[in-house]
């Protein structure tokens, strides 16, 4: 009998326990087959934009929604105003389509770490749909920058209450209501042309901005000007100092709402700017580059460098604003004097007398040399003074060399005088003329040291200075230039002499190895009228004998019967 029931109360607990496993065992499967059927795709009844995405994958969903802002991302925004239609860019207004988040959001639902909250969502989603939205996201400063500096013919801004000094007086302005872009009416609608997908022309639209003060009620801020410029204000560097004048002063006061409520004056920084560009140039101090010799195989200083100074201004308007728009300066009228030290900032010269031992200039490298025998006495004087710019600069590794910027201005102020050049097709009489026999030396010294040449032009027609034909360099500010770089390990030094009838560039620097083969100047299809054509050949090995580069010269000389003055200088 005990036997009969034990087996019943076994054959009970079996029963109860199949009855508790199926349950499991169904919802099991139920979660295996939505994670087979949803592993890597979307959840059904999951609405982009109130467009279905079910069973897509992540990349295919992005395909999709990619395709329908396609043509917003490449038109960009369409705005319009009265007759005018511009086309901007989502970059220029600062506008994002983040399609991917929007993605990520719809597949995320039902893809969660929990396996409950997994098959919570799906039962969820059997009954109901959920819609995600794509939205723009705009940079408000990109946006009002743009308008900004493209509209700013349409707005009008609003004028705060201020004062202006006229005839030792501050009198006072009215605000005034403006009119401006209404930018959260763009925003709201770029807005919706994402949410549907489409890119409709976009109304700019005006609204009426008032000023944020609009008038002085208790003239605190008029008593506080006048006290203010009853100071005797003075800029102040090293040795130098600039009286700021009350006409000066005035309008570097601005107004602004305080923290009472009340108007209050602060500094005008924009007008103050204006002020300190007025003493940059007595302040102002360009460096100044050691200038050097080589001598004995080794480099000597003949002058020394210099620090430049220059003003900083935003600085110096900081300080000013530290120092002169605190309430003891205004408060009262107490009429002081207020000194402001200017800010400085100390310029280190490329080339400083500490620096020559590290620039690795050895060896000579090349020499470029030009005759000029037969020039008359203004061109000999100019060839002088032209070569004398060139003594002792220093090109660093890796720059680039322009003849004219070192070369600066060319006229009686330099020292030059009038001498015959080729200019638009004529020769005429013009202050610096001799200067390309200098440029012509220049070309073919950094030719002969292997140096990438960068700019170079032929005269217009062949002139007997600059024998042979093919190897001249002219030069015209700004442009033609000579222009080449320095692609060696080290510094480069220029020296310039003059010996006799011939002009010298002597190129120091390091030795590298390198060899340099010159073919020509070939003369071909030269013509009886003088015009001729050639080619100068540079081939530039290294130690090991491999060609590096090779650089072709290409000269086309017209006939002197062109030019309607010909170059007696011939």
């Amino acid at each position: 009998m005990k036997k009969e029931l034990s087996k019943r109360i076994k054959n009970k607990k079996t029963i109860i326990l199949i009855f508790a496993i199926i349950p499991v065992i169904f919802i099991l499967g139920i979660i295996y087959l939505i994670n087979e059927k949803y592993s890597d795709k979307i959840f059904p009844n999951i609405f982009i934009n109130e467009e279905r995405y079910t069973n897509l994958t992540k990349n295919q969903a992005l395909d999709k929604i990619d395709g329908k802002v396609k043509n917003m991302r490449e038109n960009g925004i369409t705005l319009s105003y009265k007759e005018e239609i511009y086309n901007i860019s989502l970059a220029e207004l600062g506008v994002v389509i983040d399609t991917a988040r929007v993605v990520e959001q719809a597949y995320s639902y039902g893809h969660k770490e929990n396996i409950i909250d997994n098959l919570q969502d799906y039962f969820l989603l059997q009954g109901k749909n959920i819609n995600f939205w794509i939205t723009a996201e705009i940079d408000n400063k990109t946006m009002e920058n743009y308008i900004l500096n493209n509209f700013s013919d349409i707005e009008k801004y609003p004028v705060n209450f201020h004062y202006t000094y006229e005839e030792d007086n501050f009198i006072s302005n009215e605000g005034k209501s403006g009119i401006v872009i209404d930018k959260s009416k763009i925003k709201k609608d770029i807005a919706n042309n994402v949410t549907k997908f489409q890119n409709e022309i976009i109304a700019i639209s005006l609204m009426e901005k008032m000023p944020e003060i609009t008038s002085d009620y208790n003239k605190t801020a008029l008593l506080h000007s006048n006290n203010l410029i009853e100071n005797k204000i003075f800029l102040k560097y090293n040795e130098s100092q600039w009286e700021v004048q009350k006409a000066d002063l005035a309008p570097w006061i601005d107004y602004a709402k305080s923290e009472s409520n009340n108007l209050g004056i602060v500094a005008n920084h924009s007008v103050i700017k204006d002020y300190l560009l007025t003493i940059v140039p007595q302040i102002n101090r360009e460096p100044v580059n050691a200038q050097l010799d080589f001598k004995d195989g080794k480099i000597e200083i003949f002058s020394l460098s210099q620090e430049g100074v220059t003003l900083q201004i935003e600085k110096s308007i900081e300080e000013i604003n530290q120092v002169l728009f605190q309430p003891e300066n205004y408060s009262e009228a107490l009429e002081k004097e207020i000194e402001i030290q200017m800010i400085t900032e100390k310029v280190e010269p490329e080339i400083t007398t500490k620096s020559i031992d590290n620039m690795g200039i050895t060896s000579l490298l090349a020499t470029g040399e030009s005759n000029f025998a037969g020039s008359p006495k203004n061109r000999r004087h100019n060839i002088a003074v032209g070569a004398g710019k060139f003594q002792g600069i220093l090109i660093g590794p890796g720059d680039e060399f322009s003849f004219v910027k070192v070369l600066g201005g060319v006229g009686p102020r330099e020292g030059y005088l009038p001498e015959l050049v080729i200019k638009q097709g004529e020769t005429i009489p013009e202050y610096g003329g001799g200067l390309c026999q200098v440029s012509t030396t220049a070309f073919r010294g950094a030719v002969l040291a292997g140096l990438e040449i960068t700019e170079r032009k032929n005269h217009a027609y062949a002139v007997s200075y600059y024998s042979p034909q093919g190897t001249d360099a002219t030069i015209y500010p700004p442009h033609p230039d000579l222009a080449f770089k320095n692609n060696t390990p080290a510094y480069i030094l220029l020296q310039t002499r003059i010996e006799g009838n011939k002009l010298y560039f002597d190129f120091y620097g390091s030795d590298d190895g390198r060899k340099v083969k010159t073919k020509g100047p070939v003369i071909y299809d030269r013509q009886k009228d003088g015009s001729m054509k050639s080619v100068w050949t540079q081939q530039v090995y290294d130690e090991n004998e491999e060609l590096l580069f090779e650089n072709k010269f290409y000269s086309n000389y017209k006939s002197p019967n062109l030019y309607p003055h010909k170059n007696p200088l011939e």
